[in-house]
């Protein structure tokens, strides 16, 4: 079995993906592979997305992701969504293959049927319409919230959760917002590592599809392949 690397933008979704995949192997009665992980320093990347640095964004998840690999570690992923905007990038430099959490998700939505998929992240990775290719080249079609409320789930997102934060309030108006963008999709795509951590399908009132916990799937499948 491969030895997984995950490197872990925020600590949040990270803790997720690394449980996920235990979690995973249980249900599937086997072992649980070996893990290696790394977290980058937070504000690098922040201040990366911030200034629109994308050589400095890609060199830093790089040398995170070959951190893993002088541990041991045979491929990775990225527990996050945002750092894909440099994700072709990021592979020039990796001395390992990394698993692309945007393909894992959209082909997830394809085999789910759905023709249309709302998308809930970063206002990076909305504007940076990191789902548009991956969505479309799958004959479906993305759908976002309004700039309004997109401020108000990039402000709970980077403030809040990322910490480990989950006010009522926030909790409400992020299931507001949900609720909403599910009359116009099919499902939502919880394009966030941390959303998962309050939204649900029972709180969205729409089918979710959980970019974290695929991606630990998908890790799994990976380390378990011959």
């Amino acid at each position: 079995m491969k030895t997984i690397g995950i490197c872990i933008p925020t600590i949040e979704g990270g803790v997720i993906a690394h449980q996920e995949i235990g979690r995973e192997a249980a249900r599937r009665g086997i072992a649980y592979p070996q893990i290696v992980t790394h977290t980058p320093l937070y504000g690098d990347l922040q201040q990366a997305l911030k200034s629109g640095d994308n050589q400095s964004l890609a060199s830093l998840l790089a040398d995170s992701i070959n951190r893993t690999a002088k541990a041991g570690a045979e491929f990775a992923i990225i527990s996050a969504n945002t750092p894909h905007v440099v994700f072709d990038d990021i592979v020039a430099q990796s001395d390992i293959p990394v698993l692309n959490i945007l393909d894992v998700t959209a082909n997830h939505c394809k085999k789910q049927g759905y023709n249309s998929v709302g998308v809930l992240g970063t206002t990076w990775t909305v504007k940076n319409g990191l789902y548009n290719g991956p969505l479309q080249t799958r004959d479906m079609a993305a759908v976002y919230v309004s700039d309004t409320d997109q401020a108000i789930v990039m402000d709970a997102i980077l403030n809040e959760l990322a910490s480990g934060i989950f006010l009522e309030t926030t909790i409400s108006e992020l299931v507001r917002i949900s609720k909403e963008l599910a009359t116009r999709c099919d499902a939502i795509i919880l394009g966030c590592t941390e959303l998962p951590l309050i939204l649900t399908e029972e709180n969205c009132g729409a089918e979710v599809v959980d970019t974290t916990r695929l991606l630990s799937h998908a890790a799994l499948d990976f380390a378990t392949k011959d």
